[in-house]
């Protein structure tokens, strides 16, 4: 081979070396000069090859501070039952958009999340009859704020935010109910 031959061999070697780094994004975390774009990203930030993909719940706000969760992330839990658009299933899981029982008393909706609900319920004159996981002890006060918050606000409706205060004050006011709520136990919060 000659040398102009293994000079441009190695030369287009450095450049496809080249393009590929940059598409990947460069080294990962342990890149010790922390140059490269994975390297400075957020603990909450990984690559999966050159796919970015942010870990749910682990994002940290600038200075360090854990950031507030997302609502729409952690909706995701509920979305099986409720639907993502809200609609719930016809015939077996309530819908939230207009729902009643969502959108009146701020109290009622963090007492389902968490403590659960089971038995015969009426939402928007549609009967339904299924139980709703307790979520009291998976997720913290935030967020369960950060979830209703995000339903009252979402499909069309637009009924005011809950904090993590409200939620801690009815966890402490509902801490000896042991058992999913009977909806007949709420009914008539939900117009206060």
């Amino acid at each position: 081979m000659t040398t102009r031959r293994i000079s441009t061999l190695a030369a287009l070697a450095a450049c496809t070396s080249l393009v590929a780094l940059a598409a990947c994004g460069g080294a990962d975390s342990r890149d010790t000069d922390r140059t490269s774009v994975a390297a400075n990203e957020p603990a909450s930030v990984m690559y999966f090859d050159s796919t970015k993909a942010v870990i749910p719940g682990a994002a940290v706000a600038a200075g360090g501070a854990a950031a507030a969760p997302n609502g729409a992330e952690l909706f995701t839990r509920c979305a099986a039952c409720h639907q993502a658009t809200g609609l719930g299933v016809p015939g077996a899981y309530p819908p939230l958009a207009g729902s009643e029982w969502l959108l009146n008393n701020p109290e009622v909706p963090i007492r389902i999340v968490l403590h659960g609900l089971q038995g015969d319920i009426t939402v928007k004159n549609t009967k339904f009859n299924n139980a709703m996981t307790p979520f009291g002890d998976q997720l913290s006060d935030a967020e369960i704020a950060a979830i209703i918050s995000y339903e009252r606000s979402s499909w069309g409706n637009a009924a005011s935010k809950i904090t993590a205060e409200q939620v801690a004050s009815v966890r402490a006011a509902t801490k000896s109910q042991t058992a999913p709520w009977n909806p007949a136990d709420l009914q008539g919060l939900i117009h206060k």
